[in-house]
């Protein structure tokens, strides 16, 4: 078979993006475009117009042109399954205009439910897709409120690229114990920044942030924190190689690439129990605690930092579960719906 995958991006690291899913599809045409912001008055007010009566909110002209150049595609060589990647950036017109050519119309859905109604404004409009992918079970309930059946909807989870990020074949030379800490959307910085003060008084343990310039003030008063931004992908998993384990306070979450990455490099994970992230690990290779508590988080860490054996099983489990979340099974499972749509 055919199918015929659609997105569009924003141009960020490119080893860690639910796209590269397309590379393991087997006989798979992709179909892109650069996500940006309209740059001209004209634009945005166009940009506007044509989100009004789309079925997402964060619909943007590049998704409209992107729409446009699929349907091209579409009538001048026929594939036998379209899948929207990322159906909350690119989903406007598309489930309308496939009526017509009555294609099998798959999506695959990763933000948070308490933020899909907000975005999908049209919920109606989803029952016509042939197959929903979501990324958490905790995104089912709300497409299920909208009238479709459970059925059409599918846990796969969000896959990593083992064969780029790997646990560092060098023994770790760093003199502290480093918690490691990766990402912005969605975190919970005040949190973090208290999980931060609370170990000030453990002299063997520090942390680093990789995060965007605009969460720097969180902590530029702390000495144990390092600051860091705007990583290469080559520069972002040596980072990962100078850690002793990974740290996630989030404000929720379905599928987490930071988790993903740490998990492929071998780092055992210190988490809260929330949204989807009791889904991507399990107790051999994460310790998870209760939403927004500080201490607990600390003392996982220093549990951690004081147990050698038990950070390397761990280490160990953590690169197990990521094995299991390869994209080439993850494709697999993808093709196999494939297969019961066309």
């Amino acid at each position: 078979m055919n199918p015929l995958l659609v997105y569009s991006n924003h141009g960020f690291g490119s080893y860690s993006s639910y796209p590269i899913i397309s590379k393991h599809i087997a006989n798979s045409t992709t179909l892109s475009t650069l996500r940006k912001e309209p740059d001209r008055f004209s634009k945005r007010v166009l940009n506007r117009i044509v989100r009004t009566f789309a079925a997402s909110q964060w619909y943007k002209l590049t998704s409209l042109e992107l729409e446009w150049r699929l349907v091209q595609q579409v009538y001048n060589c026929r594939p036998d399954l379209i899948h929207l990647l990322w159906a909350e950036r690119d989903l406007g017109y598309l489930d309308l205009i496939n009526r017509a050519a009555a294609l099998p119309l798959c999506c695959t859905f990763h933000c948070c439910p308490e933020d899909l109604p907000s975005i999908l404004t049209q919920p109606k409009r989803l029952r016509s897709l042939s197959a929903l992918i979501i990324m958490s079970e905790t995104q089912r309930h709300f497409f299920e409120s909208c009238g479709i059946s459970s059925e059409k909807i599918h846990c796969i989870p969000h896959g990593i690229d083992t064969d780029f990020f790997v646990p560092s074949s060098d023994l770790n030379t760093e003199d502290h114990f480093v918690v490691l800490s990766v990402g912005s959307y969605k975190r919970n910085f005040p949190l973090l920044r208290e999980v931060a003060i609370k170990l000030k008084q453990h002299s063997n343990i520090c942390l680093k942030i990789v995060s965007s310039q605009d969460y720097y003030s969180y902590f530029s008063d702390l000495e144990n924190v390092k600051f860091i931004s705007k990583l290469t992908d080559f520069e972002l998993i040596k980072t990962y190689h100078s850690a002793s384990c990974l740290l996630l306070t989030v404000e929720n979450a379905t599928a987490n690439n930071a988790l993903l990455e740490g998990l492929a490099c071998g780092l055992p994970v210190v988490a809260e129990r929330l949204g989807g992230i009791p889904e991507y690990v399990n107790s051999d290779c994460a310790l998870l605690a209760d939403e927004k508590n500080a201490d607990l988080l600390v003392e996982a860490i220093v549990d951690l930092s004081n147990s050698p054996l038990k950070r390397d099983r761990m280490s160990k489990a953590a690169r197990e579960r990521a094995l299991e979340l390869s994209w080439e099974k993850i494709a697999r499972k993808t093709e196999e719906l494939y297969q019961s749509l066309v």
